[in-house]
C-alpha cells in the first residue's frame, strides 16, 4: 500500500494541509468534529507522521526518558513494567537508561536523554548525587522531571515512594511479635531510601524497650558486588561466633534479601530454627526460597504506573500554560509472613 502524506489528507477531506497538520498534532485551534474526521481517515488509511517532523513542528519529541540502577533488578522491572503500561496507552515512546549506581554514568543518561531532545524524565536516582543540583536546573527551564522510589528532598519535583519507615517498623515489630530481642539489620551505604529504613528500625527497638547496638547494624557497599557476599558472611560470623547469638535478620534491599538466605545455609544456620529472616523483597521468587521468605513489598508498579500519569499531566499542563503543581505522594508497603520467620 501506498504512504500516503499529509498533502493527500488534505486533497481527500478538503481542507488545508495547516488544518490537518494541526489536528494530527491535537492542537486546540482545530474543532473537535474536523480533528476527529481528519484523524480516522488518516487512521483507515494508515498515515505514520514523521516523527522527526512533527518535533520540529511542535517542538515535542514524545520520547520520554527514564533512568533507574538497574533492569535486572526485579524491584526496577516491575517499575519499568507500571510506567510502560501507562505509556503504552499514549503517543509517547520510552527512551529506558540504566545508571549502574555511578554518579558519572548517571550524569551521562542526564545529558544524553535531555540532547536528544525528550519531552521529560522520570527517574530513580543515586542517593546523595551531585546530580541534583543539575537535575534542579533542567527543572527550573520547565523540564518535567518526575522521582519514583528514591525521593530526594533537595529535588523540589513531584515525588513518587514508598513509606520506608513504616515498612521498616512493621518488619521489625513482627520479628519482636515472634519474641526475637537480637535483631541484626544488613544494609546498604548509597541507596536513598537506606536511611529511612534504618530509622524506622531503630525507633521500632526503642520503644519495645530493645537496646540499638551499632555492632548489630551492618553496612555494606552495594556497588561493588564482587565481594559482597564474603563481607557479609565475614560479619555475621563474627556475630554469630559470640556467646548471644543474633536471633533474626532484618535486610534493607532486594538485593541483600536475596542473598541472604544462600549466605545462611553457607553458614550452616537453619531458618527460622537458628534465625528468623525478613527483608525488603519485590522478587518473584521469594515465594519459591525454601523456606520461603517472609518480605516487606513494595507496589513497584503502581509506582511506575502513578510516575507516567504524574509525568504525562506536567507535560499537559507545559503545552497548555498551565501552572504545574508539586506534590509527595507515599505509598503503603505490605507485610507478607511465610515460612522464614514462621517456621
Amino acid at each position: 500500500m501506498k504512504k500516503i502524506t499529509i498533502q493527500d489528507i488534505a486533497l481527500a477531506v478538503n481542507k488545508s494541509i495547516s488544518t490537518v497538520s494541526k489536528a494530527l498534532s491535537d492542537s486546540h485551534e482545530v474543532n473537535k468534529d474536523t480533528k476527529r474526521m481528519i484523524c480516522e481517515y488518516a487512521e483507515k488509511n494508515n498515515f505514520q507522521s514523521n516523527s522527526s517532523a512533527r518535533s520540529l513542528r511542535t517542538g515535542r519529541s514524545n520520547i520520554i526518558g527514564v533512568i533507574v540502577s538497574t533492569i535486572g533488578n526485579s524491584f526496577f522491572s516491575q517499575l519499568l513494567e507500571g510506567i510502560d503500561e501507562v505509556i503504552v496507552e499514549t503517543d509517547f515512546t520510552l527512551v529506558i537508561m540504566q545508571s549502574k549506581e555511578n554518579v558519572q554514568r548517571e550524569r551521562k543518561c542526564i545529558d544524553i536523554l535531555n540532547s536528544r531532545g525528550v519531552d521529560g524524565i522520570i527517574i530513580s536516582p543515586i542517593a546523595n548525587t551531585p546530580n541534583i543540583d543539575y537535575l534542579q536546573r533542567l527543572h527550573d527551564t520547565s523540564f518535567p522531571i518526575v522521582v519514583v522510589d528514591r525521593i530526594n528532598n533537595r529535588l523540589k519535583s513531584n515525588k513518587i515512594g514508598v513509606k520506608n519507615f513504616e515498612g521498616s517498623y512493621d518488619a521489625t515489630q513482627h520479628l519482636v511479635d515472634l519474641g526475637h530481642k537480637r535483631i541484626v539489620h544488613v544494609t546498604g551505604r548509597n541507596a536513598g531510601v537506606i536511611r529511612e529504613r534504618l530509622n524506622g528500625f531503630k525507633d521500632c527497638l526503642r520503644k519495645n524497650k530493645i537496646p540499638v547496638k551499632s555492632g548489630y547494624i551492618l553496612d555494606f557497599d552495594l556497588q561493588d558486588k564482587s565481594k559482597l557476599e564474603e563481607e557479609i558472611k565475614t560479619r555475621l560470623s563474627a556475630l554469630f561466633a559470640t556467646k548471644t547469638k543474633p536471633n533474626a535478620i532484618f535486610t534493607a534491599t532486594d538485593l541483600l534479601t536475596n542473598k541472604m538466605s544462600g549466605i545462611l545455609k553457607d553458614m550452616g544456620l537453619r531458618i527460622p530454627e537458628d534465625v528468623a529472616l525478613i527483608g525488603f523483597s519485590n522478587s518473584t521468587y521469594s515465594s519459591s526460597f525454601y523456606p520461603s521468605l517472609s518480605c516487606i513489598y513494595q507496589p513497584a508498579a503502581e509506582m511506575g504506573r502513578l510516575g507516567a500519569r504524574k509525568i504525562i499531566e506536567m507535560l499537559d499542563k507545559k503545552r497548555k500554560n498551565y501552572a504545574i503543581h508539586i506534590e509527595r505522594i507515599e505509598l503503603d508497603t505490605q507485610l507478607i509472613i511465610r515460612e522464614s520467620t514462621s517456621g
